[in-house]
């Protein structure tokens, strides 16, 4: 089958186009710009990519176009293709029709830690000789790519609920009819296509319908957005977790979340001593060992593959350090994953400065939904630096708080920087004007 995707650039595409050539599928597409890490990505699995949306660059006898959700209507290549009347689908219907019919489905969902979850989850399946595949929308530091196809029975993936194309409005994993499924967390987000939460819970509730009655539903006890999915047209079974309510617990060793140990009843299944920190990530180990242990697996076995595991790009990850100065980068762009990744760094280096560089960069901050609540995300930080394009948003919230500060620009910031000791985390979903790499330069 040959097969062409248009948006080819972006992680979850990338993944389906490499997940299609590990099938033996003949693979092209087009993206506008290809940028890093996925030019390198695409180029390792010897997949042409068109750079426009071109017509004249298509080969031949294409059986499918693969159609992105960046694509829209007025697109040229998008239009002669329905000129033309030839066969296209959005990425997620290829993506099950292709790939996941047939594979018991592990989506991983929620609002925050669909990345770290799946990976994690991912890992400790393959540890166990499951021959899982996978699908990240992220760069994992523990496989050698973002997807696999897998031999095996089971399949993990990121299930977004942002929508399918422009000609299929619903969230991506309706299409994915999982055995398991995880939603992690549910909060307001993606403003540009959905009004409020209950939005949003539409979506899971269309998802919830679509199970299956042997199906497995894995949420964190006591989450009332969650629990109010289930009061009506619901079938499958479910399973919570929490750090001390359920069979499965954590308890917490140190004041940062990098050491925990394991526990059912009095039973103690081994000590976790990971980089990661923070009680986000804690919540997201609980998720990925209620997974296993839902579906079987050894959870002694699956506590030791936590302890290897090494993380995703861009979640707190340390780009340099030396006696004075840590830069970090962390993709963090909603208030509570904010808070949550501050407050345990603080409680890694106590009272050393903690600097936040935050870009006002999605379209729900950009759109304001969360001025208000960012003063208290960033309360644990000494310092807090609000970038936004719009300068009276970034007044605004510096009024609101003593350690925020409304900055210009990233080269205005960097032209007054003192090179001030302390911990700088650089928060964004995008480049953040590569503030990161100019600050390492600075110093």
């Amino acid at each position: 089958m040959k097969i062409y995707i248009l948006g080819i650039g972006g992680t979850f595409m990338s993944g389906i186009a490499q997940l299609a050539k590990e099938k033996g599928y003949e693979v092209h597409g087009c993206d506008q710009k290809l940028y890093h890490p996925m030019d390198k990505v695409l180029q390792r699995a010897s997949i042409k990519v068109d750079e426009g949306y071109d017509e004249k660059n298509l080969p031949s006898n294409i059986d499918i176009f693969v159609i992105g959700n960046v694509i829209s209507r007025g697109n040229p290549l998008m239009e002669y293709i329905l000129t033309k009347g030839f066969r296209y689908c959005s990425g997620p219907d290829f993506l099950y029709e292709h790939i996941l019919r047939n594979k018991h489905v592990i989506a991983v969902s929620g609002t925050h830690g669909k990345t770290s979850v799946s990976a994690m989850t991912s890992k400790i399946f393959l540890d166990q000789q499951r021959e899982t595949g996978y699908l990240i929308a992220g760069e994992t530091k523990d496989f050698p790519s973002s997807s696999r196809l897998g031999s095996g029975d089971f399949f993990v993936l990121e299930a977004d609920e942002y929508d399918s194309a422009f000609f299929d409005k619903r969230s991506k994993f309706i299409h994915y009819r999982p055995k398991t499924l995880l939603i992690n967390n549910l909060e307001f987000d993606h403003a540009d296509i959905f009004n409020d939460l209950s939005d949003i819970q539409k979506q899971y509730s269309q998802l919830l319908r679509t199970l299956a009655s042997d199906a497995c539903v894995i949420y964190p006890n006591s989450d009332l957005n969650i629990e109010a999915l289930f009061e009506k047209d619901f079938f499958s079974k479910t399973r919570t977790f929490s750090f001390g309510q359920d069979d499965l617990k954590l308890s917490q060793l140190n004041n940062d979340g990098s050491k925990f140990e394991v526990f059912r009843s009095d039973e103690s299944f081994g000590e976790v001593n990971w980089e990661l920190i923070g009680e986000h990530n804690l919540s997201n180990a609980l998720a990925s060992l209620t997974i296993a242990d839902e579906l079987g697996l050894d959870l002694s076995k699956a506590v030791k593959s936590l302890s290897s595991f090494k993380g995703v790009s861009r979640r707190m990850e340390l780009l340099f350090s030396n006696d004075e100065i840590h830069i970090y980068d962390d993709f963090a762009h909603h208030p509570t994953a904010i808070k949550k990744t501050i407050e345990g760094l603080r409680n890694r280096v106590g009272s050393d400065p903690v600097h936040c560089l935050l870009e006002m960069r999605s379209n729900t901050m950009s759109g304001g939904f969360h001025d208000q609540e960012i003063p208290s995300a960033v309360e644990k930080a000494d310092f807090v630096h609000i970038f936004s394009k719009n300068k009276s948003q970034a007044l605004g919230i510096a009024k609101k708080a003593k350690n925020i500060v409304a900055e210009e620009s990233v080269e205005s910031f960097l032209s007054k920087w003192k090179k001030t000791p302390g911990h700088y985390v650089c928060f964004s979903n995008g480049s953040f004007d590569e503030v990161h790499q100019k600050l390492i330069k600075l110093v």
